[in-house]
């Protein structure tokens, strides 16, 4: 019997529907007359009880290339390791029995390895959903082009890709780096996965090697991570990557880990868990959370604090519950596949007191929440009736009136989100609480912007804005038109207030060139506030008007009115920019 160029083992469990598929991708469309693949492949079935063995038999009936066995034991890692086991070739490669191999995947990358005598060969593959097909790999800089005899220190974003099926690799280094795979119930790729990556020297090829499809049921991957027992052996795997990473002693690779973990898959991995639990149940989960302090603290010298203060809302409030051992309010936040927006406001509400409750979420970053919750989300909140927004605010004032002092004092938070929403906001709604739930009403609508643009055009050389306000007994208000440290400002009283609404009307040729935007600056009953003017496409009439056109600011969803500079300004600007070249020279 000849020795086959390559092997590829097939673990197989109750993929009956979609088995046959993956074995006619490997038998009928690997070789060409201009490029033969010489392969075996090994298919190890893992205890299946729908038609898949038989399925597979029949296969090998009619070639000779296929050998269907049963696994000794019980799980993936142990199917792959007895199949690698009885493999004959001088490459080795893996295929899930539910996916596919493109036409000349295995010819590529053989290809590739037989130029540059490579460990490894790792090509593109997609994920194909029932509605929808996803390139992760695009995301990833390290698949951008064609790489030879790399090591993972220079490409560090391959390790974002820890799956076993996309690539081939020289036996003799499977052998003798001792690469297995762990008896785990799910994701039991990562671990050898990340160990040859950080031991091989490997190439990456362009061309799509894999088809992965994402499908659902019982006996899915995705089914089995929603227990406990499938985050604490995820956990457990990720735990023994992170110590070989660290062992690499590169600071890149070591940073590129981290991210991996806490903004992506470990992440992903407690969503699905949280999310697919019946029960939440912490005593269950009292390993998983060990697993997770153990993890950080492997880290904790490389600003892992930092790394999660950095991450989105969610993940920085959810990594601090979960690593706490409040698992039942991590779910909570997580929520059932729901998004933030889509909720309620009293299920937002109740959320964010059990996070506020929990002591491990500084109080100052729930204001902007707190504040979109019982503005923005609110107005498209259909369950709302008569008084129930006003009343969900009055049940939760001490969640406000806690955050509104956090605030106040200057409560050490995580980076980015208090200085982004203005204090005056939370403020106006605390202002109303005093006063009772008719005033609530009437400032949660504009607690977010009290002033809005409901129109702007360009008519007759003027710029007509339009704007609404919900300020609570007017005092003052003005609009200012700013260009760098240019303003030009409009002021109205009370009087011309009262209605709710005003009309500003500026002649554009009272603007000199440049981007000008607009601002609102007002005080009422309930304080002093200021903000951006936020003009959205939708009320947006004339756009080009005499001198003056209208244009979207910093590609953000507010607009404001763009001036060509005059034959003077241009010549004023290019002076200053000689004069400022000139500065520097001197200086030098």
């Amino acid at each position: 019997m000849t020795t086959p160029e390559l092997s590829v083992v097939v673990p197989t469990h109750n993929v009956g529907l979609w088995v046959g598929e993956l074995l006619s991708s490997i038998l009928e469309d690997q070789s060409s007359a201009a490029d033969p693949v010489d392969l075996e492949v090994i298919l190890v079935d893992d205890a299946s009880t729908d038609e898949t063995f038989e399925i597979a038999e029949t296969y090998a009936a009619r070639d000779p290339r296929l050998t269907v066995v049963r696994s000794p034991g019980k799980g993936g890692g142990q199917a792959r390791n007895h199949g690698v086991s009885m493999a004959r070739g001088r490459f080795l490669a893996f295929a899930d029995g539910d996916d596919l191999v493109p036409r000349g995947a295995y010819a590529a990358m053989l290809r590739k390895t037989r130029e540059t005598g490579s460990d490894m060969v790792v090509g593109r593959f997609f994920k194909l959903f029932s509605d929808r097909v996803w390139w992760p790999v695009r995301a990833w800089p390290a698949f951008d082009e064609e790489r030879t005899l790399v090591r993972l220190a220079d490409a560090p974003s391959a390790l974002r890709n820890r799956a076993c099926w996309n690539r081939v690799f020289r036996r003799d280094f499977w052998d003798s780096a001792q690469i297995e795979f762990p008896d785990a119930s799910r994701s039991n790729d990562i671990e050898p996965m990340v160990h040859a990556l950080t031991t091989a020297r490997f190439d990456i090829v362009t061309e799509t090697v894999y088809v992965y499809r994402d499908r659902p049921g019982p006996g899915s991957m995705t089914a089995k991570s929603h227990s406990p027992a499938g985050i604490i052996s995820y956990l457990e795997q990720e735990l023994r990557c992170a110590r070989r990473i660290i062992e690499l002693g590169d600071p890149q690779v070591r940073a590129e880990y981290a991210s991996l973990v806490f903004d992506a898959d470990g992440w992903m991995a407690i969503v699905r868990a949280l999310r697919g639990m019946a029960v939440v149940d912490p005593v269950a989960l009292e390993p998983a959370r060990l697993l997770i302090a153990e993890l950080i603290a492997l880290f904790d010298d490389a600003g892992i604090d930092d790394l999660i203060d950095s991450l989105e809302r969610d993940k920085r409030w959810g990594w601090r519950l979960v690593s706490s051992g409040q698992w039942a309010t991590a779910a909570r936040l997580i929520g059932d596949d729901v998004r933030w927006a889509d909720r309620t406001v009293a299920d937002l509400l109740e959320t964010l007191k059990l996070v506020a409750d929990s002591g491990v979420v500084p109080l100052r970053t729930l204001q902007r929440p707190l504040v979109n919750a019982v503005a923005t989300i609110s107005l498209g909140d259909e369950t709302l009736v008569g008084d129930d927004l006003a009343d969900l605010v009055l049940k939760h004032r001490d969640l406000f009136t806690a955050v509104a002092e956090a605030v106040a004092a200057g409560e050490t938070g995580e980076s980015g989100e208090a200085g982004e929403l203005p204090g005056w906001r939370l403020g106006r709604i605390m202002a109303a609480l005093e006063d009772g739930p008719e005033l609530v009403r009437q400032v949660v609508s504009g607690a977010t912007d009290p002033v809005t643009a409901t129109s702007l055009s360009l008519v007759d050389g003027r710029a007509h804005l339009h704007l609404a306000h919900t300020m609570v007994e007017p005092v003052r208000l003005r609009v200012v038109f700013l260009h760098d440290r240019r303003r030009r400002t409009l002021d109205y009283d009370a009087t011309e207030l009262a209605s709710g609404s005003l009309e500003v009307a500026l002649p554009t040729a009272a603007l000199s060139g440049g981007r000008w935007r607009v601002r609102f600056e007002g005080r009422d009953a309930l304080g002093e506030f200021d903000g951006p003017v936020i003009i959205h496409e939708d009320v947006i009439g004339e756009r080009i008007g005499e001198r003056a056109q209208i244009v979207e600011l910093d590609g953000r969803p507010r607009h404001g009115i763009e001036i060509p500079l005059s034959f003077g300004e241009r010549g004023v600007r290019k002076a200053r920019r000689v004069a400022g070249r000139i500065v520097r020279r001197v200086r030098r």
